[in-house]
């Protein structure tokens, strides 16, 4: 059983790995990027001259690049290999094993494969009804849970800012961003429950037990505390960054603590595998999805002052035609706010 488990671990670290070769620009200027490998495209913008890039293939004097989260291309007439990748040489393409290489990709499809397994994660919760699942099942699950943790942090170190490009009106338009949405805050919620439950059946089928709290809230007391020192206090960042480092030291221990004696060592490096991942992956797409939440509160009060404001200008006797200036033609009377004052009589 666990030799399946950690096959399947190994694989999916293997995905990390990928193939670039680095160039230098060579053009007197700059050298625009296209659209399409072809100079009738448009341009979506330039190199200057001496800058760097990575290439992924060349063919037909066209030089594949990474763009804006897809690819584009470049002439390779105005490319020579760059110096200053020690891991490139004239005969081969080079390989990075560091996952931030990751952004030179277009791993926008991610989104659907992390759709598609926690579909598979709630279908499965939903199947458990509270009650531990079988061996072949639980596998199931396990795979599952640690699929879409690995995937979502290679997703999110590839794409960086551009995560949630899903939710942005200007890359897919407003319907698909609030079905989005949507779907985003349901697959948050569904793996904050996956992640408990992977804690819980790892635990029960150990034979051991240890207490994830201390590790699990100092995610949180980091993620406000880090955003909080960051903007007033950022001479407080080292002191929080080695409290959380301590904290998650000690729960690491705690788990091999509580689970060596009586599930042994594989069992117990399964749990700091799902501890580990599923923490560091559900709390990063849980503080994306707080953020996207608090931009949606923030636009909906605007929104709705907004539109109260407008409501009270319309219907104020200052815009009444029986008003003139501070006087009321219909009363007779003068009013003391005539840009909030208004009355059933009141009349466009």
């Amino acid at each position: 059983m666990k030799r399946y488990i950690w096959t399947f671990i190994l694989c999916f670290f293997c995905l990390i790995v990928s193939a670039q070769t680095r160039y230098e620009v060579t053009a007197n200027t700059f050298l625009n990027i296209r659209s399409y490998a072809s100079t009738d495209a448009p341009v979506l913008g330039t190199i200057n001259k001496g800058g760097e890039v990575d290439v992924y293939e060349i063919a037909d004097g066209w030089a594949k690049i990474a763009y804006d989260g897809g690819y584009a291309y470049v002439s390779s007439e105005y490319l020579k290999k760059s110096e200053s990748n020690p891991m490139s040489n004239p005969e081969s393409k080079s390989f990075g094993i560091s996952i931030f290489m990751l952004d030179i990709g277009n791993v926008k499809w991610m989104v659907f494969l992390i759709l598609g397994l926690s579909v598979g994660l709630f279908t499965i919760r939903k199947y458990r009804e509270e009650e531990f699942i079988g061996d072949k099942l639980l596998i199931t699950n396990w795979i599952l849970f640690l699929a879409v943790c690995i995937i979502e942090l290679i997703y999110m170190s590839a794409m960086g800012d551009n995560a949630i490009w899903f939710c942005k009106p200007e890359k897919v338009g407003w319907l698909w961003t609030i079905i989005s949405f949507f779907l985003f805050g349901g697959i948050v919620y569904n793996q904050i429950n996956c992640f408990l439950d992977a804690l819980a059946d790892v635990k029960k089928n150990s034979g051991g037990d240890f207490d994830a709290r201390l590790g699990i809230y100092s995610w949180a007391g980091f993620a406000i505390s880090g955003i909080i020192s960051g903007i007033f206090f950022p001479v407080a960042l080292p002191f929080i960054y080695t409290a959380f480092i301590i904290c998650q030291i000690i729960q690491i221990v705690l788990i091999f603590k509580g689970i060596v004696p009586y599930g042994g060592w594989r069992y117990a490096f399964l749990s700091f595998a799902i501890y580990l991942l599923g923490s560091f992956a559900t709390i990063a797409i849980t503080i994306q999805f707080v953020v996207l939440l608090l931009l949606v509160i923030i636009a909906g009060f605007l929104l709705k002052a907004f539109a109260n404001s407008g409501n009270s200008s319309r219907g104020c006797c200052r815009s009444c035609r029986y008003s003139s200036g501070n006087y009321c033609n219909h009363f007779h009377n003068y009013i003391d706010d005539p840009d909030g004052t208004t009355c059933r009589y009141y009349d466009y």
